[in-house]
């Protein structure tokens, strides 16, 4: 019997309590709004406002994202305040929010000779920042529209990277970049909105702890994961 052998392999990692413990979007808002601006922390009702309106699914995170961004941060981003804001925050998160677990993962699909694509929701102008930090390949995020001068404007540019939408833009990057034959795929999520993408995956890994999480991967057949441990790299090779 012949088998096939990937010609690459591939390590996608959702970025948000995966590859960082915390959420980023609005601790970004909040801290570069701190950083540069501490009256617009007078807004916060707003923004709380907004995050209700949210999650009594008044709209979803396609107006939300946008909305926040201008209330907190303005309408536009010049290149080198995006850039600034972008790498002192990576260097603010990185490596102190990055579980031990997470850490030894990509450490170790580095050494196996993955390359390693981040693949996130968050906006693109900082999360690469993040990704650049880790020493990811590639990065997937949500686009954010750009006037003539480059500024980076509070709108989406396509829809927010997210569910199908990350799953299709996971898709893309696979076929410009992992041609000559299959690939062999991991991918890495704390949250079942990726399912998408975990199709795309020969092995998926949820990430979490507790039985909740044992449950669920078992009744989609995905492989689990705490990132808190630091030996969580050693249960690829017991697979």
């Amino acid at each position: 019997m012949t088998h096939t052998v990937p010609s690459a392999r591939i390590a996608i990692y959702d970025l948000d309590r995966t590859v960082l413990r915390k959420p980023t979007f609005t601790l970004f808002l909040l801290w570069a709004a701190w950083r540069e601006m501490p009256w617009r922390l007078l807004r916060l009702p707003a923004l709380a406002a907004l995050m209700i309106g949210y999650a009594l699914r008044l709209y979803g995170r396609d107006r939300f994202k946008p909305a926040a961004i201008r209330l907190m941060l303005g309408s536009s981003i010049s290149p080198a305040r995006a850039e600034r804001l972008a790498a002192h925050f990576a260097a603010w998160r990185v490596p102190r929010d990055v579980p031990p677990g997470a850490a030894a993962r990509i450490a170790r699909d580095r050494a196996e000779g993955y390359r390693l694509l981040m693949a996130t929701a968050a906006p693109e102008f900082y999360a690469t920042a993040i990704a650049d930090a880790l020493d990811f390949d590639a990065i997937v995020a949500s686009r954010h529209r750009r006037d003539a001068a480059g500024n980076w404007l509070a709108e989406l540019d396509g829809p927010n990277c997210y569910g199908e939408e990350k799953a299709r833009r996971v898709a893309e990057w696979l076929e410009a970049n992992a041609q000559g034959g299959p690939a062999h795929i991991r991918a890495y999520s704390d949250h079942a909105s990726d399912a998408p993408t975990f199709a795309l995956a020969n092995e998926p890994w949820l990430i979490g702890r507790g039985e909740k999480f044992i449950r669920r991967a078992a009744l989609h057949g995905w492989r689990t994961a705490d990132f808190e441990d630091a030996t969580a790299d050693a249960v690829i090779g017991a697979r």
